[in-house]
């Protein structure tokens, strides 16, 4: 019986350093703070509405303490996005926030869907989406991106 765990030892060990050594090619954990401008449309009743603003991303690279495998954990705050109804002038509000975790790459495409309603309180609630492209350099761990706000299609 002893023999066999050793040989299971033997084949883990060499796995472990590999991955260990995988996991020491990623830069140290960082943290940046972006800012994404936002812009588009969303078409709906009962009126279409324009958005434009700021999205606040905060960015953090972690490692998975188990398995070594990065990953890029993202806040992004929609707060700073407003819209304007296209008939009655009336202001629209955004007060969402969203946590995405994502798997380390050079570049990822996030997609959310956020609430917003008129800033007076008067109607319903209505959806919207948010697309971003993002950019995150493995070497300095910086990361830029754009985004545009869209209607949903669901």
């Amino acid at each position: 019986m002893r023999e066999p765990n050793m040989k299971r030892r033997a084949f883990f060990g060499p796995a472990a350093l590999l991955v260990a050594g995988l996991a020491g090619a990623v830069p140290a954990a960082k943290a940046a703070d972006i800012v994404v401008p936002m812009s588009g449309i969303v078409s709906g009743q009962p009126e279409s509405v324009s958005f434009s603003g700021q999205a606040q991303i905060h960015c953090r690279l972690v490692r998975d303490p188990d398995f070594g495998r990065p990953s890029l954990l993202l806040r992004i705050d929609l707060s700073g996005v407003s819209g304007v109804g296209s008939s009655t002038n009336a202001a629209y509000v955004v007060s969402s926030e969203e946590l995405v975790q994502r798997r380390l790459a050079r570049s990822h495409v996030v997609v959310i869907s956020f609430p917003f309603a008129a800033a007076d309180g008067t109607g319903t609630p209505q959806s919207a989406v948010a697309a971003f492209a993002l950019d995150f350099d493995v070497n300095t761990g910086t990361v830029s991106g754009t985004g545009k706000v869209v209607t949903p299609r669901f």
